[in-house]
């Protein structure tokens, strides 16, 4: 594998997490002063700040909170909490097989819910006094039963044949966002395919294994699916983790690939869609839990760059760069510095993606997070973002300036046809491509300049 694998940018920017930690804080101590109700509405609104009047009556006693494919409804009387979600209803064929796997999901991935049967319906359901709600339990409650409802609910539909409850309110991707997630899932699988034969015909079966796991969180990233393809990836994380040889589950990796390779484009745009979520599956960033995860990396990749090991570097980090972005919501801070790097570093020889990676790894392990690192500035997207529009207004004017007083020692055509480019990566918003052309263009200019003195 001699360059890296493309980046690809992903449906929604950010993902940075929309909980708010002070309004948590202040529902815990409405708890301790014993105002249970007005505690329950705080934590909704650390949760989601708009779901609590959207989704609830004017009295603020009963709410249908919707997760992805399941909605989770929470009634209020005057001593009691009731929490329940529908989840599912039998088939009629397989229910005994479906009823045994929900019978050990009760013990083994519930916690305090509990699945229930009201005729062919199943739903989860939870019920407590008020003065028993203290929002760390009511949330872990909330969370499981999302977490479960809105996993399990298209495996069975898929693996028994059961019905939904409820329609999810879904907006399915436009078609231009499908066709341009279907050709990158195409692009980056193939390649992906193409290293990882390269790294097994080596039996560099560590580098297939991280290759492929990588490909499976970034496709995971950029097109952020829902439904069984969500819970696909899941599992094929999962699989790539069982105690079995390396290179048996290189080979279970390479299956799943070729299976995503041969999806139809149709087949794919089931789970391409946008939904309302109550609380996200994934745990909210922070700078220390994300350098704690990297240490290991960090010290791996350091002595690999030392080593001129550049691969092994370049790998890793692309690894855990991505690994980060299945597990969190990241914030925008870490995220601008991540995507800066993965865009920078894509489809490039090992040597100078491994630098890009490492820096950018460096810079997070050291706490270096600032204002500067602004994503947006990279991105091409210069619309609602007025500092980076002004550094590539005076980047764009120290280069004219260069360009004008140097040009009159030589003119060409050659000079000409770059300024043409720089001017066609300045109107995309390329900053990496104008400066690299600026560089060239420099070079050239003080090459003829010394050459005709």
């Amino acid at each position: 594998m001699k360059r890296t694998l493309p980046f690809i940018a992903p449906v929604v920017d950010s993902t940075q997490s929309a909980m708010q930690r002070d309004l948590y804080d202040k529902s815990i101590d409405l708890y301790g002063e014993e105002q249970y109700v007005e505690a329950f509405h705080t934590l909704l609104d650390h949760l989601n700040p708009e779901f609590r009047t959207k989704y609830g009556n004017a009295e603020g006693t009963e709410f249908h909170l919707p997760h992805g494919s399941i909605v989770v409804n929470v009634r209020l009387d005057d001593r009691m909490m009731h929490i329940d979600a529908d989840f599912l209803n039998l088939p009629a064929k397989g229910r005994v097989a479906m009823l045994r796997q929900v019978a050990d999901m009760n013990i083994n991935r519930l916690l305090l819910p509990r699945f229930t049967k009201e005729g062919d319906r199943l739903k989860m359901e939870y019920h407590c006094p008020l003065a028993e709600t203290h929002p760390h339990k009511i949330v872990t409650i909330l969370q499981n039963i999302c977490r479960v409802g809105d996993r399990y609910d298209d495996e069975f539909c898929t693996k028994f044949g059961a019905t939904r409850c409820y329609e999810p309110r879904v907006t399915p991707y436009p078609a231009e966002t499908v066709d341009r997630i279907y050709e990158a899932v195409q692009s980056l699988v193939r390649a992906t395919l193409d290293a990882v034969r390269e790294y097994n015909d080596q039996r560099r079966y560590g580098y297939s294994w991280n290759v492929i796991d990588t490909t499976f969180y970034q496709i995971s990233y950029f097109a952020q699916p829902q439904g069984q393809l969500a819970n696909d990836l899941d599992k094929a994380v999962d699989d790539m983790d069982e105690e079995l040889p390396v290179a048996e589950l290189v080979m279970k990796g390479m299956a799943f690939l070729e299976k995503l390779l041969a999806m139809p484009k149709e087949k794919l745009a089931e789970d391409l869609y946008f939904v309302d979520t109550l609380v996200s599956i994934k745990g909210p960033s922070s700078l220390q839990n994300v350098q704690e995860n990297m240490k290991d990396v960090y010290e791996e990749a350091t002595a690999a760059m030392q080593n001129k090991d550049l691969e092994r570097a370049a790998v890793r980090i692309c690894y855990k760069f991505y690994e980060a972005y299945f597990y969190n919501d990241m914030q925008d801070d870490l995220n601008a510095i991540f995507v800066k790097a993965l865009r920078e570093a894509a489809d490039q020889p090992m040597e100078k993606a491994a630098e890009t990676l490492w820096n950018a790894l460096d810079k997070v392990m050291e706490g270096e997070i600032d204002e500067d690192d602004d994503e947006g500035f990279f991105s091409g997207v210069m619309e609602g973002n007025p500092m980076a529009q002004q550094m590539m207004e005076q980047a764009q004017a120290q280069a004219q300036a260069m360009q004008q007083k140097m040009a009159a020692a030589m003119g060409g055509g050659e000079i000409q046809e770059l300024q043409q480019k720089m001017t066609e990566a300045m109107a995309r918003g390329d900053m990496a491509e104008y400066m690299r052309l600026a560089g060239e263009l420099q070079q050239k200019m003080m090459s003829g300049f010394f050459n005709n003195n």
